[in-house]
């Protein structure tokens, strides 16, 4: 594996670092909670993400890749759970009251796993980047906490961004608008994982 690390590393940055469900949500939801309330929230995607890929490095992966019933299910799994996701953020944002506006660590932690994007990101990087020449235990240490830390690093910085937006802009209208831009994006961002 070290003789891939700049390739795998690089692969880590694109994937984990551009526009898709989890970076997404994290955006919207730093914008309608504010970045210290989505802590729990996002410890659980780290989390969820930890457990994804130690199993596709244990070997599951090849059993969502070879059944069809399953990858299905997991699709459709994920995108219900994305629709819920978008559904409270929209509820939060247009709620007025001063209720406690947070996410869940458990919300958090089944993101990654619902994720067709998680799935395919984790199960290509296995494929292509280990070297099953090598010791297995070091190469899955260095892939796990390779794709923890990315996630940790752009998770953080979308959610700092999208806690950023209320403090420059001020009108509840405007930032509801923001926020259906970023609910239809995640939707998007979930509808095309689906099928690429």
């Amino acid at each position: 594996m070290l003789d891939n690390i700049l390739p795998f590393v690089l692969f880590v940055v694109a994937m984990t670092g551009t526009p898709g469900p989890g970076n997404l949500t994290m955006m919207a939801i730093g914008q309608t909670t504010g970045f210290a309330s989505s802590i729990p929230f996002l410890i659980g995607t780290a989390v969820g993400c930890l457990m994804l890929d130690t199993l596709v490095a244990c070997g599951l992966g090849e059993i969502i890749v070879a059944s069809p019933a399953i990858a299905t299910l997991l699709r459709i799994g994920g995108v219900v759970y994305i629709l819920y996701l978008a559904g409270k953020i929209l509820v939060l944002q247009l709620n007025t009251k001063k209720l406690e506006k947070r996410f869940s660590f458990f919300e958090g932690f089944l993101i990654h796993p619902l994720s067709p994007k998680s799935w395919a990101m984790a199960i290509v990087a296995f494929s292509q980047f280990m070297n099953p020449d090598h010791p297995l235990l070091p190469q899955v240490m260095v892939f796990v906490l390779t794709f923890l830390i990315g996630l940790l690093l752009f998770h953080s910085s979308w959610c700092a961004a999208g806690a950023l937006i209320p403090r420059l802009v001020s009108s509840r209208r405007i930032l509801f608008g923001v926020n259906c831009i970023m609910v239809t994006l995640m939707l998007g961002a979930t509808g095309y994982a689906m099928f690429v």
